[in-house]
């Protein structure tokens, strides 16, 4: 399998996408994305997929905590980014987003969408102002061709979205022609890629429980009362509620029961974990 690199060297002539990848070539990397056992090492076969397929810069979001139109706390998504992952973060953190056309069509849509939708629908005067504004603050950032894909809601709450883009250089057209000639591979390799991260444990911010903290709300999911746990643990009572009031805090929750349910959204319960207790 020819790897990303070679696609992205200083001789690969500018604003060409990379040549065809069969369907063999793109099984094998599905088959390697569904056997990887961290969301590492599942991201980084993802991405050296679609850099095969010319596809330079890749960002994805997942959260399980939408409310409204909106992806709930950012705090409480899970963002990976092969280039600008802090800007990525700002970029909900700040609000920005629920502004902007992609995120709508992202919200109302499944499935894939060219780059060049937005530029056509502010032609046509089909975009709020607010939309308009957005696409100007963000300017030469957007300069770039490329293709976003919109997943399926599989929990109620739940939103995935992935963004995918070329070398500079290439333009709108070139990707639309490519993207139509391989959609088959690219969908079904961009949708076993967020299927198997957004089953994995999301590495969320506000979900970096200590080792001690998740043994303890694990205890209580399994239905332990209060002195089965210290007697499981070794600790006091009021030692295990100081480490539950914490996980409380740190998963800005207010009752123990909702904070078992988080981590459980997450996938964070019964995982190993290497921080101190």
């Amino acid at each position: 399998m020819t790897r990303i690199n070679e696609f992205f060297s200083d001789e690969s002539p500018e604003g060409r996408m990379a040549g065809s990848v069969s369907a063999a070539d793109t099984l094998a990397q599905i088959n390697r994305i569904a056997e990887a056992r961290t969301v590492e090492m599942a991201w980084r076969i993802g991405i050296e997929a679609l850099g095969a397929f010319g596809f330079e810069r890749v960002n994805y979001g997942y959260t399980r905590y939408r409310v409204g139109v909106g992806i709930g706390d950012p705090a409480d998504a899970f963002f990976l980014s092969t280039h600008a992952l802090e800007a990525i973060k700002h970029y909900h953190t700040s609000g920005l987003y629920l502004r902007s056309a992609d995120f709508r069509w992202v919200r109302e849509n499944v499935g894939a969408c060219s780059w060049g939708w937005v530029r056509e629908e502010r032609r046509a005067g089909r975009l709020s102002a607010d939309e308009c504004a957005v696409m100007d603050q963000l300017g030469s950032g957007r300069q770039r061709a490329g293709y976003t894909v919109s997943f399926p809601v599989n929990t109620p709450r739940s939103k995935g979205a992935m963004a995918l883009a070329a070398r500079v250089g290439v333009r709108q057209q070139e990707v639309d022609a490519h993207w139509l000639a391989h959609e088959d591979g690219l969908m079904a390799l961009t949708h076993v890629l967020h299927l198997k991260l957004s089953q994995m444990p999301l590495p969320v911010d506000r979900a970096r429980l200590t080792a001690r903290q998740s043994e303890i709300l694990g205890w209580i999911a399994d239905g332990k009362a209060m002195a089965d746990v210290c007697i499981l643990t070794g600790l006091s009572r009021s030692a295990v509620e100081k480490h539950l009031r914490a996980a409380r805090d740190r998963l800005n929750v207010e009752t123990t029961a909702h904070a078992v349910a988080k981590v459980s959204f997450l996938n964070q319960l019964f995982v190993q974990h290497e921080t101190g207790a």
